[in-house]
């Protein structure tokens, strides 16, 4: 059941793909015209970006931020004045460690795009 629905998943991610690169491609033709930089060459530069950021998109976001720093200095400063055992920047930093939350489905369509945008560009080499 679980391979059914991950081929499935797999396939329209793949059909997703397939009609982002035809339609850059199309972009690239009507924009790219010039001797300097031909639609091809234009798809792989294209495909490289595609794939590091879908990387990026997969990597996620979260973590340590100004705000998290900021709780942490506050909860040291609350601990320090009031001299009761509060909630230390330990426990503040710990809180907001870093969680991946990535964009799993659309970094998919993107490292795909790359993929297929790569793979037009040494087809039509």
């Amino acid at each position: 059941m679980k391979l059914g629905k991950a081929l499935l998943n797999l396939a329209v991610f793949s059909c997703i793909s397939m009609i982002i690169t035809v339609v850059f491609y199309f972009v690239n033709v009507q924009l790219f015209t010039t001797p300097m930089l031909s639609p091809v060459d234009a798809m792989f530069i294209e495909g490289i970006l595609f794939l590091i950021i879908g990387l990026l998109f997969l990597l996620g976001r979260g973590g340590i931020n100004v705000w998290s720093q900021r709780a942490a200095i506050l909860s040291a400063l609350t601990e320090a004045l009031s001299g009761k055992d509060m909630l230390g920047p330990d426990e503040t930093l710990e809180k907001d460690r870093w969680k991946p939350k990535g964009f799993t489905r659309l970094a998919l369509i993107l490292i795909l795009t790359g993929v297929f945008m790569i793979l037009a560009y040494f087809i039509t080499l």
